[in-house]
């Protein structure tokens, strides 16, 4: 099984390649899903609660699941950890050090964010066409989404003047 710190893996700059960055954690699910782990159950975890307008999301065994209103990532990734009966049977990919200690305490592999993004893109560069999903984006101008969740990133409030 495989558990991502979403926004951990989200924030990492400078190892996508161009195509492949910006993405948002359905992006993300498809990434993983077209890769090496998508044959592995897999739940890509968010902090917070899902955004109304944005349905559930799954990828064949790739999910993305939020951890409720004030709780974090964090504590939601280490919860399943420790309540696994198989912790060794988990790869936490994150890199807050907490989740780290945590996971390796219960015995889980432990994948940094950055390492889990190259595995990623060197997956996407060698997977047929079909299978490159989130590799069909268009360059040219950010969507109204983009915008809106690199407003909410930087704290930007586009009605105030």
């Amino acid at each position: 099984m495989l558990i991502v710190d979403a926004y951990n893996v989200l924030h990492v700059t400078g190892i996508l390649p161009p195509e492949l960055a910006g993405l948002d954690a359905p992006d993300l699910a498809d990434l993983v899903a077209a890769s090496r782990w998508g044959r592995h159950q897999a739940v890509i975890v968010c902090d917070g609660t899902r955004p109304k307008e944005m349905r559930a999301v799954e990828r064949g065994l790739v999910r993305v699941t939020y951890a409720g209103g004030g709780r974090s990532a964090d504590a939601a990734i280490e919860a399943m950890v420790n309540e696994s009966s198989h912790p060794r049977r988990i790869t936490v990919v994150s890199n807050d050090r907490a989740v780290q200690r945590s996971g390796k305490r219960r015995g889980a592999k432990i994948l940094g964010a950055d390492e889990f993004l190259r595995q990623l893109a060197t997956d996407a560069a060698r997977a047929p066409r079909s299978k490159r999903s989130v590799a069909k984006r268009e360059h040219g101008p950010l969507t109204d989404k983009q915008v809106d969740a690199w407003l909410r990133y930087f704290g930007i409030d586009p009605t105030e003047s």
